[in-house]
């Protein structure tokens, strides 16, 4: 593994420990997971992880996780 790609590496590490939902506390890394595993809609997310589901009523979350949906 070269340097650049070991530093690509662990910067994916720390994007992933990145908060998305602040009412819930649900990480970047939990979201991803639950799209990969075929999250294919907000709903899906809310259901499988809680975020989106916090008393901001996703106005925080919301956009981010519609982004990373649209993601490839």
């Amino acid at each position: 593994m070269d340097q650049e790609e070991e530093e690509r590496r662990r910067l994916a590490i720390v994007e992933s420990y990145k908060i998305v939902c602040i009412c819930n506390k649900i990480r970047r890394g939990v979201v991803q997971k639950a799209i990969d595993g075929g999250a294919e809609s907000i709903d899906d997310v809310r259901r499988r992880t809680r975020a989106a589901t916090g008393p901001c009523g996703s106005k925080r979350c919301g956009p981010v996780i519609k982004r990373m949906l649209r993601k490839p």
